[in-house]
C-alpha cells in the first residue's frame, strides 16, 4: 500500500456544540458543525460539515462526521469521515485517526469516488479546532492497474 497526500482539513466547532451523558455513565454523545478550509496540492476550498461523535466508555470519542466540500474551482463534493480521537498526554489535546470517503460527479475530480483515504491528525479541545491530514490509499499488491480510469487534477493550478 503507497500513501499519497491528498488534503488537510482544518476544522472548527460554532459555538451551538451539544455534548451529553445520556445514560448517566461514561459514555457521551456529541453534535455540532462548523466551517472548514481545505488545502493541498490536489483538493483546496472550504468545507461546512457536521459531526454526531459517540465517546466509548474507555473515554475514546469516535468521530461520525458529514461534510460538503466547495473547491476553489467551483466543484461540490461530498466526504464523510470516520475514525478515533485518543487523548494526548497534554490533556486538552486529542489525537485522531480516520478513514474517509469522497464523492463526486464533476469530471474533475470523480477519481475521488474510488480513493479511501486515511488521516491523522488533532483537536484542541481549548479552542474547539481541529485539523486532519487525509492521504489516499494506493493498491501496490493487485497484478494489474484498476480497470476503473481517472484522470488526476493538473497540478499547481
Amino acid at each position: 500500500m503507497r500513501l499519497e497526500p491528498l488534503c488537510e482539513l482544518r476544522m472548527q466547532y460554532e459555538n451551538d456544540a451539544v455534548w451529553l451523558t445520556p445514560y448517566g455513565g461514561d459514555e457521551r454523545m456529541g453534535y455540532g458543525h462548523g466551517p472548514g478550509k481545505v488545502t493541498g496540492e490536489r483538493l483546496q476550498g472550504r468545507i461546512r460539515w457536521s459531526n454526531h461523535p459517540r465517546r466509548r466508555e474507555d473515554g475514546v470519542w469516535c468521530p461520525d462526521l458529514n461534510g460538503a466540500i466547495e473547491t476553489e474551482d467551483g466543484a461540490r463534493l461530498v466526504v464523510a469521515l470516520r475514525g478515533y480521537s485518543i487523548d494526548e498526554t497534554v490533556r486538552q489535546r486529542r489525537a485522531i485517526v480516520a478513514a474517509a470517503w469522497f464523492w463526486a460527479d464533476d469530471e474533475r475530480y470523480r477519481w475521488l469516488n474510488y480513493v479511501l483515504g486515511v488521516g491523522e491528525g488533532e483537536i484542541d479541545e481549548d479552542k474547539d479546532e481541529w485539523w486532519l491530514r487525509v492521504f489516499a490509499c494506493r493498491n501496490e499488491v493487485a497484478a494489474a492497474e484498476s480497470a476503473i480510469t481517472y484522470s488526476r487534477p493538473a497540478q499547481n493550478r
